[in-house]
């Protein structure tokens, strides 16, 4: 059994398509297609439905079941290769585009100056890069982990409200603005829906930061981070009676974890980066 196969079937399976896991691999997406062909041509069945995203058949399953330790192992190996007292080297953390602009970005000078050595890779999208299969050494993520290899620590909780500009009339049909595409099933999406029903949102944006700039233009009220809604000025939280939102409690917070796979936590550099990120205040107190 070739390493190559198990790692792409791996890649597709937890991506959920070809072209996600030709990207990750860097590999052309025939390349993927032709090494899934070999791999069900082994084991005599589909392993897999090519729709989008891809869905497992039962061997498909079993066989994800079985290659996950493998992944573990590989990493494992790779941490081992890497492992040395010197500070140098690559460190990727992945985190949300809104962290990295308000807080580390900030902190970048004081990290280079403790660590010169040390280079860091920040992949700052809404996909989560998959730190079970060594795509990313470290996560700053608004969940915590479920696989026992991930290692989580919580930083902080972050509350959320209702933010209005405040030029804008309080009536009872403001205008809703809201999130899409990736960030399009988060809980406080999911909450605003709720609230809002049936009002359709008047606008959809698939980032954060661009939410709450249209919230200061005076297009409507929208569920924001305190954290974000204190840095952008003059943005007022309102109760859901003034906006005409159903009354449905207080919106969830969510908390951010620090996470790293096993693996890694024990590397000296990326131990250096946990540290330095335990010792940004302005993320640990990111809500308050």
């Amino acid at each position: 059994m070739q390493w190559d196969l198990l790692r792409t079937f791996e890649s597709v399976a937890r991506l959920g398509s070809l072209t996600a896991a030709a990207r990750a691999l860097e590999v052309s997406q025939s390349t993927v297609s032709r090494q899934l062909g070999k791999l069900e041509e082994l084991a005599g069945s589909p392993l897999l439905l090519r729709q989008t995203p891809v869905r497992l058949t039962d061997k498909g399953e079993a066989l994800l079941r079985a290659v996950r330790p493998m992944v573990d192992a590989a990493l494992g190996v790779t941490s081992a290769l890497e492992d040395a007292p010197q500070l140098h080297g690559d460190v990727t953390l992945t985190t949300v585009g809104e962290l990295l602009r308000w807080v580390l970005a900030p902190e970048l000078p004081s990290f280079y100056a403790a660590y010169p050595g040390l280079r860091l890779r920040i992949l700052a999208d809404n996909r989560t890069s998959s730190l079970a299969a060594g795509e990313a050494d470290l996560a700053l993520r608004m969940f915590r982990p479920e696989r026992g290899e991930l290692i989580g620590q919580k930083l902080h909780s972050e509350s959320f409200g209702l933010y209005v500009a405040p030029e804008l009339p309080l009536h009872p049909a403001v205008p809703w603005l809201g999130l899409c595409g990736t960030l399009g099933q988060i809980p406080e999406q999911r909450y605003a829906q709720r609230a809002f029903a049936p009002r359709p949102a008047r606008l959809l944006l698939e980032d954060i930061e661009s939410l709450a700039l249209a919230v200061t233009q005076g297009l409507g009220v929208a569920v924001l981070p305190q954290g974000l809604a204190g840095r952008m000025a003059g943005l007022v939280e309102v109760l859901p009676s003034q906006v005409g939102a159903a009354h449905m409690g207080p919106i969830p917070s969510r908390d951010f974890w620090l996470v790293v796979h096993h693996s890694k936590q024990r590397l000296p550099k990326v131990r250096a980066v946990m540290e330095w990120l335990r010792s940004i205040r302005s993320l640990s107190t990111l809500g308050d």
